[in-house]
């Protein structure tokens, strides 16, 4: 619905890109369970086993439960978040708006500031994700590595600095998307965009 108080500040927000707030659901409330649910499987798995299979048992529990945390707390924070998000429309489909100029810079206010508080609790939650997915990669790669015991430790040598280079290219992946949603959200002019700085 067209908007004739387009020259209020402070102005409707939206995500950057539009479709941003989708994507952060899918991965915070898909992928995060299923990895943080293989971040505990793992550890059970290490914890359970004996100490000499493994070539840094304690240490590989540690990250691989540091994972688990950070992504069952970036499920936390992006449930909270996600309350926030909702756009003009939404304002217009639940408000009787007609005529009333004063309800309406009530409302547009009010929507900045979820807005924000939205935009704070996501890119929390998009860095804890961030993280648990790196600590995953770098506790899967220290569970490959094998310990004295371990057989055909080649192979898994081999496998754990597979993982190892993904990790690796992960945390360039993570920094370049961050980069490229911050530039477009300064070409389209908004304050910053949600690539995990603000």
């Amino acid at each position: 619905m067209p908007d004739s108080l387009d020259d209020l500040v402070p102005p409707w927000q939206r995500p950057t890109p539009l479709g941003y707030g989708q994507g952060a659901k899918e991965a915070q409330f898909v992928a995060a369970p299923l990895l943080a649910a293989a971040a505990l499987g793992l550890a059970g798995v290490v914890a359970g086993a004996k100490d000499e299979l493994f070539l840094l048992s304690g240490p590989t529990l540690l990250v691989l439960v540091l994972s688990a945390m950070a992504l069952i707390f970036s499920i936390q924070l992006a449930y909270h978040s996600r309350k926030f998000l909702y756009s003009r429309q939404d304002v217009y489909d639940w408000h009787d708006l007609a005529d009333d100029e004063q309800q309406q810079r009530v409302l547009r206010r009010q929507q900045f500031n979820d807005y924000q508080t939205w935009r704070k609790y996501n890119n929390m939650a998009n860095r804890l994700f961030n993280t648990g997915t790196v600590l995953l990669a770098f506790g899967v790669a220290a569970a490959l590595a094998p310990g004295d015991d371990s057989s055909q430790q080649g192979w898994r040598w081999v496998a754990a600095g597979i993982v190892l280079a993904c990790a690796i290219g992960e945390i360039y992946w993570q920094h370049e998307l961050k980069r490229q949603v911050n530039d477009r959200a300064a070409h389209s002019g908004r304050t910053s965009g949600q690539g995990g700085s603000g």
